[in-house]
């Protein structure tokens, strides 16, 4: 049974929002009402001490009833996955700091909470799979990207004495590789073995607007040479 008070609000809503539409008030009033009587219907099981507060968080941003079930219907289900989340590979202490930054982040929205989680997971999920096909082969792709980098020559460097005189035009030099950590992007002229595989890959060539993924290249002609000529490293 639908309160009068709560009853009263949803008739005058369908009002002011159709004043001449009879039948589109008649269609909201229905809407509303089967939304409430929806929401009463939730069952909160052990977290029904949470009823009130889920409520409370989706009237603050909704104002028609099938909105507000559709809401708290969504985020006690989100809630419940945050509290029971878990991710192959990854150790209780790495989860639980991944929900304490989670509900800095997304205070009171359980849905944002979920979400950051499946992320982090996916992300760490990503790392794992690169480390497992870049970690044996690493030292190989750096010392071809060396070889390739050292290759660069502009001829329109000119080349002066010690006393000024131009001796010669054209310069080789080791074109620098940008790397992105996932924070902030490095440019190295020499890559140390121990960077990690998922920032190695990252590696590229930046000629003006356009980009030569020389990481990406190389481990791409690796795994070709394995396929089809049976190349061992």
């Amino acid at each position: 049974m639908i309160p009068e008070k709560v009853f009263k609000e949803i008739v005058a809503r369908a009002k002011n929002q159709w004043p001449d539409d009879k039948e589109m008030q008649r269609y909201c009033i229905s809407e509303e009402k089967e939304g409430y009587n929806k929401l009463q219907s939730i069952d909160f099981g052990d977290l029904e001490n949470l009823k009130d507060e889920f409520i409370k968080s989706a009237l603050e941003s909704f104002e028609h009833w099938t909105e507000i079930f559709d809401s708290v219907e969504s985020e006690l289900s989100a809630y419940r996955e945050f509290l029971a989340f878990s991710a192959d590979g990854v150790a209780h202490e790495v989860i639980e700091e991944w929900k304490a930054e989670a509900k800095e982040k997304y205070e009171d929205y359980y849905a944002g909470q979920l979400e950051f989680l499946e992320n982090k997971s996916q992300k760490h999920a990503s790392i794992i799979a690169t480390r497992q096909q870049i970690d044996p082969i690493k030292s190989l792709l750096i010392e071809l990207e060396q070889i390739v980098g050292n290759e660069c020559y502009n001829g329109n460097i000119q080349n002066y004495g010690s006393w000024g005189e131009l001796e010669s035009e054209g310069r080789q030099f080791r074109y620098p590789v940008k790397f992105y950590s996932g924070s902030e992007e490095r440019k190295r002229r020499t890559v140390s073995p121990d960077i990690p595989s998922e920032e190695l890959i990252t590696g590229y060539y930046a000629f003006g607007a356009n980009e030569l993924n020389i990481y990406r290249a190389l481990f791409k002609v690796v795994s070709h040479l394995r396929e089809k000529y049976d190349l061992k490293v």
